[in-house]
Formats: structure tokens, C-alpha cells, sequence
């Protein structure tokens, strides 16, 4: 989508502004909601003609940046092994360190808190932090995270501007981390999901009726609870069955758990896939639950209103901030009322289709053009 009006890079020499992007998250994420931020970022800041952006990353293993081949990408694909981390790291690390010579950046852009490049001293350095987890959630943190509330601290302070995708993650930072609320910016992300036009003759690709859940089901995730939330109403586990899209096979935890509350055999599903088939997934759900106890922005919620899927959420974090009154808001620590929740949506008619109208309205409050439209006024601060 281009610019509307095509924001201008201030720039003394009046030239091209050369923005570079690291490697970090693309080492990291074969997909996911960062690498998408960054995507979408990139390819809508290539509107803008005053901007030239650019991804380093020498060996990535995104499929998202393998399946853009009209972004600028300056590196080769790597399927993600085992055990190959951290001599990906070094590698891209050692790599990008010489190459950001050639490229010569006016402004440098970290996509995450890991990479250990040489950045030139005068280059000002932009981040973006997408959530306080780490911090909020120390002692629920799994082996090997602490060190990443180190090095993302680390970088909020070397950093000459940082974006927050939403107020809750600004108020965190400057209470947190200590960093003044003067250098932080909001800037809320886009959907993905609104230019997937649906087909009328699309087939579901899960056929029996269900509530939808979306991503990782780590612990500050809150899935069992929704699970259990879930498993208490007999009508809802007879009507409807459990489907869970992405993150990953079902552990051997989560199905002892499921037997253990007396689901029935295809109660809970997974299925996991491209954007098309998650947007099938989203269209034909009776609604998606999203249960977290803490969300930097939560993607899932705009994708799902982009659909017309009725969104229930958590009353927590930024998820109010982004739902808006689009939602049905629930307290994540209560069974009960999450249980309420699925129950009113799923046998009222009217409550559905108020929050799918309420839905598409609250969608055109956020859009990835005004994502690179306020990311380039971040960008002439630092100029």
C-alpha cells in the first residue's frame, strides 16, 4: 500500500536517506509478529522516495523474508537446525560488522536486542521494543531468557530514539528500564490480514464448528486456563471443538491436561500453515480467544477483526488499547468469566455480529502506511 502523502526524510544533502535494518530477529524467527512488523515496515517505507531500505542479515532463516522477494534483503536463507544459534549469531555478527562499511547507513534500525555489530559511533541507532515481559515476568522466564532483559536494556540506552508499539509498553519502558518518556515514541503496528480477500466459494479447512486460538502457549500465554475455561461448560465441549493455530505441536503436558478435564477424542486441534490458511481459519471460527496475561501489542486480535472473527480478549495490558470497545474484555485469572465469555458469543447471534461490525470498524484505526508514516517522523528526529 503507498504512502499517502509520501512523508519526507529531512536531509541536509537533500539525497536518498539510507536506512539499515539488522539481522537480529531474522536469526531468530522463521516467522512470527516481529518479523512481520519488520516486513511490512520495510516494503511500505520503499514508497517512500526520499527513504532506501535495507535488511542486513548474511544468513537468515525467515521464511517470511525468503517469501518477499521484493524486499531489499542483502543475505542467504538458512533452514533453522538445531544447536546452530549461536554460531548464526557469530556469523552474522562477524558479517554484518564488515558489510555495514559498504552500506554506509544514515540511519540504523535494530530489529531486536541480540545483534553485536560495530555501529559507527556518529550513525544514530533507532529501536523498537515490543514488550516489558522479560522484566514483568522474570520468574516465569524459561532457561537462557534472562539475559535478553540485559541486553534489550543495553540497547534501549545506547539507542538515540525507541518506538513502542503501544502506550502500555511505553509506560512499562520508562518505569522498567529507566529510559526518559522524551525519547520513546508510540507507534502503533498494522494488519496483514485486511488485503487477504476471502473467496465466496472458499471451503473451511476445518469443517466442524470452533473456537479459535491463536500462537505460542507458553505460560504467560495462559492456554491452560483457557483450556480449562473451555473444558467446564459441557455445552461449549459438545458444541464446539478447540482449535489452536500455530505454536507448535500439542506437548505431552497440554494433552494429559485435556484428557485429564474429560475432552473427547478431536476436541482439541492444531493445525498450523501459511497467512491464507490462518485467515480461513480466522473467517469460518466462532470466535478466537486470547487469553494472555500480558501482550506489548497483540496482532492476532487486529487479524481476527480483519476477518470477521468476534474477538474475546483479556482486560490487561495493551489489549483494551487495541480492542478498543470491539471486544469482549475478560479477566485472564477467571475461568469463569472467560467461560461466560465463549458461551455469550457463541449462542447469541447479536453479540456476534455486533463485534464484527465493531470489528471492522476499529480495524481502520491501524494500518501499516500510518506504521511507516510515524515511523519516519521518528526517523527525522535523529537527522
Amino acid at each position: 500500500m503507498p504512502f499517502g502523502n509520501k512523508p519526507k526524510l529531512i536531509n541536509k544533502a537533500d539525497t536518498v536517506v539510507r536506512i539499515l535494518f539488522d539481522h537480529s530477529v531474522f536469526s531468530l524467527q522463521s516467522r512470527g509478529g516481529i518479523s512481520r512488523y519488520f516486513c511490512e515496515l520495510v516494503g511500505h517505507l520503499l514508497d517512500c522516495h526520499d527513504c532506501s531500505p535495507h535488511i542486513l542479515a548474511p544468513l537468515h532463516m525467515s521464511h517470511l523474508l525468503k517469501e518477499s522477494p521484493g524486499l531489499p534483503v542483502t543475505g542467504k536463507y538458512m533452514a533453522r537446525r538445531t544447536g546452530t544459534h549461536r554460531l548464526r549469531q557469530l556469523i552474522n555478527n562477524l558479517c554484518s560488522s564488515f558489510m555495514l562499511r559498504a552500506c554506509k547507513p544514515d540511519i540504523i534500525h535494530g530489529t531486536y536486542y541480540l545483534a553485536r555489530m560495530h555501529r559507527p559511533a556518529a550513525t544514530p541507532y533507532v529501536m523498537t521494543v515490543f514488550d516489558m515481559i522479560h522484566e514483568r515476568f522474570a520468574d516465569q522466564l524459561a532457561a537462557g531468557e534472562e539475559s535478553i532483559a540485559k541486553e534489550k536494556k543495553r540497547c534501549m540506552q545506547q539507542a538515540d530514539q525507541v518506538i513502542c508499539i503501544s502506550e502500555h509498553t511505553r509506560k512499562d519502558v520508562v518505569e522498567l528500564a529507566g529510559i526518559s518518556e522524551e525519547k520513546t515514541t508510540v507507534v502503533h503496528l498494522g494488519c496483514s490480514f485486511s488485503c487477504l480477500k476471502s473467496s465466496r466459494r472458499e471451503k473451511p479447512l476445518f469443517s466442524s464448528p470452533y473456537l479459535l486460538y491463536v500462537g505460542t502457549r507458553g505460560k504467560i500465554k495462559n492456554f491452560n486456563r483457557a483450556l480449562r475455561a473451555y473444558a467446564q461448560s459441557e455445552k461449549l465441549s459438545s458444541d464446539l471443538s478447540l482449535l489452536c493455530f500455530g505454536g507448535g505441536s500439542f506437548t505431552s503436558e497440554e494433552l494429559l491436561l485435556a484428557k485429564d478435564l474429560g475432552l473427547s477424542s478431536g476436541r482439541l486441534v492444531h493445525f498450523s500453515g501459511d497467512d491464507q490458511m490462518l485467515a480461513n481459519i480466522y473467517r469460518n471460527a466462532a470466535a478466537m480467544i486470547y487469553p494472555s496475561l500480558y501482550e506489548g501489542f497483540g496482532l492476532p486480535i487486529l487479524e481476527a477483526m480483519a476477518c470477521d472473527c468476534p474477538v474475546l480478549c483479556s482486560n490487561t495490558s495493551s489489549m483494551p488499547e487495541v480492542a478498543g470497545r470491539a471486544a469482549l474484555l475478560f479477566d485472564p485469572c477467571s475461568e469463569n468469566e472467560l467461560t461466560a465469555c465463549m458461551e455469550q458469543v457463541v449462542y447469541s447471534a447479536s453479540t456476534r455480529e455486533r463485534l464484527v461490525n465493531a470489528g471492522r470498524r476499529r480495524i481502520t484505526h491501524f494500518s501499516w502506511r500510518r506504521c511507516a508514516e510515524e515511523t519516519v517522523k521518528v526517523y527525522n528526529r535523529c537527522l
